[in-house]
């Protein structure tokens, strides 16, 4: 299978080289024709005896451009059989400037034509032959981007092999024309030109039974001209921009695919920003997904919602948890470095994921204690209660990480749970903020977390986020009085609960 891939992509490569043979075919056939229905208007009856001496001229011209087609197009072919770095640069500069080297090729091959005409400008003939000679270029000139174009669609393969798949999902520098000026030249040349040479030719009373047949020969050859022209011109946009939708579609669905660009012009240019979009969705998602490691994602969206970058703060309503391992210290004396880590890790992959589930937020690790808040802001409107019913998941995830035989010895753990007024905001500098809460609440509860040892209890509960949480828990939670407590650095004394 492998192999008859690779004889195919050979031959599709083969007969792209094969296309650049056809130009001098192509613009031959169009220029002559061009001559020839310029002579016949113009030459008043004499057109066998002008054309005579052009006929000469024009098949040396067209040798001459199928030779220098064929020294131009060598490396490429060379490098189809053996690819080398040195032919690889050769190919991607002509092919870089493929406008302007087929512009050279054309006017280099019309060169022994006016060469000779200018030599024999005394000849009663050859100011017409210059005439003849100086329309077909242009018309030749005209349609040649278009040519280009067909010659280029025809050539992905070899496009592949120059280029990198990251070079090719980049815009690369390298000459082009305006997708308006290719459709503009392309009518002016075969739908224009033509009407107008015989317009001439009537004004200037040349008979129509003389030129009629040249000019019929003309529009057929500028009929096919425009045809494909237009065809490779519409489907140079068309094809591109299906792919375009088709890469749209999948980047929807989360498939980050980018598009392979060949060309230098408009479509290329669209091709680019849809990469370089491409490639900023992807970095977003990752430093999303990086960013949300160290800050919990809902912060990170309410920092974006409301724009709120800058320094100070606001007061809001919260219920604030610490949890914190029992005798971490001792604990940790027993292991490395490495295992401290090792252990936190797993402990916490198994006591935290109750947070975001009842709408908290991990406002930040601190050792071996996680410090969580529930607020209305950030998608807790039964805050109290949301903090209630996390606890109680945190001890049941406890009892799973307790039970899976991770850790050295059984983990024990104390959590304080109060609600009210926290102030919200960043703290830091322009250059270096966090998004924290601070407040008397935000110390209640941690000293509710250290009190819980003293009451023998793993889960320590505020009279106010108690009497907050009981409407909304019912008879899912039972709380059992404590009395009231002087905690550490206040004068009054704080009415607690344990969850049972």
């Amino acid at each position: 299978m492998a192999a008859t891939e690779s004889e195919k992509k050979g031959k599709k490569l083969a007969a792209g080289l094969m296309a650049f043979a056809f130009i001098p075919y192509w613009l031959g056939m169009l220029g002559d024709g061009f001559v020839r229905m310029y002579v016949a208007a113009f030459s008043h009856g004499t057109s066998a005896a002008a054309l005579k001496g052009l006929h000469s001229a024009s098949s040396f011209g067209l040798g001459t451009v199928f030779l220098m087609a064929y020294v131009w197009a060598r490396p490429a072919i060379l490098y189809k059989k053996n690819p080398s770095p040195e032919l690889r640069e050769t190919v991607r500069r002509r092919f870089n400037r493929i406008h302007l080297h087929a512009a050279a090729l054309v006017l280099l091959s019309a060169l022994p034509s006016f060469v000779l005409l200018v030599a024999f400008r005394r000849h009663p003939e050859a100011l017409l032959k210059l005439e003849a000679l100086s329309v077909s270029l242009a018309a030749q000139l005209a349609v040649l981007p278009t040519i280009i174009d067909w010659i280029r669609s025809r050539n992905g393969e070899l496009m592949e092999l120059l280029y990198d798949t990251d070079e090719l999902h980049s815009l690369r520098p390298g000459f082009y024309v305006p997708l308006g000026w290719k459709v503009t030249l392309l009518i002016a040349s075969c739908a224009l030109l033509p009407f107008a040479l015989a317009a001439a030719a009537f004004r200037f009373g040349s008979a129509a039974q003389v030129w009629s047949g040249a000019f019929g020969s003309l529009m057929l050859m500028c009929a096919f001209t425009l045809a494909v022209g237009l065809g490779v011109v519409f489907s140079g946009v068309q094809r591109p921009l299906n792919v375009l939708i088709s890469h749209m579609r999948k980047l929807a669905s989360g498939d980050y695919a980018k598009t392979r660009i060949y060309f230098h012009d408009e479509v290329a240019r669209l091709k680019a920003g849809y990469n370089e979009m491409v490639d900023g969705l992807k970095e977003r998602e990752e430093l999303q997904d990086t960013f949300g490691k160290y800050m919990s994602i809902e912060i990170a969206r309410e920092l974006i919602k409301n724009h709120r970058f800058s320094l100070g703060g606001e007061t809001i309503e919260a219920a604030v948890m610490f949890c914190d391992i029992r005798n971490f210290t001792p604990l940790s004396e027993r292991m490395s470095a490495a295992e401290v880590v090792e252990f936190l890790n797993s402990y916490f992959r198994y006591v935290t994921p109750a947070i975001p589930l009842n709408n908290g937020v991990i406002n930040k690790f601190i050792g071996d204690a996680v410090m969580a808040v529930f607020t209305p802001r950030m998608g807790s409107p039964d805050y109290a209660a949301d903090a209630v019913r996390c606890a109680a998941a945190m001890r049941r995830g406890l009892a799973e990480f307790n039970a899976s035989g991770k850790a050295p010895v059984k983990v024990d753990f104390g959590i304080g749970i109060h609600s009210g007024k926290v102030v919200a905001g960043n703290v830091g500098t322009f250059s270096r903020l966090e998004y924290t809460f601070i407040g008397d609440t935000v110390n209640i509860a941690s000293r509710l977390q250290s009190k819980a040892k003293d009451f023998g209890t793993d889960i320590v509960v505020s009279a106010a986020a108690a009497e907050k949480a009981r409407g909304s828990l019912g008879g899912s939670a039972a709380f059992e009085p404590l009395g009231r407590t002087q905690l550490k650095g206040r004068m009054e004394t704080l009415e607690l609960f344990k969850l049972s």
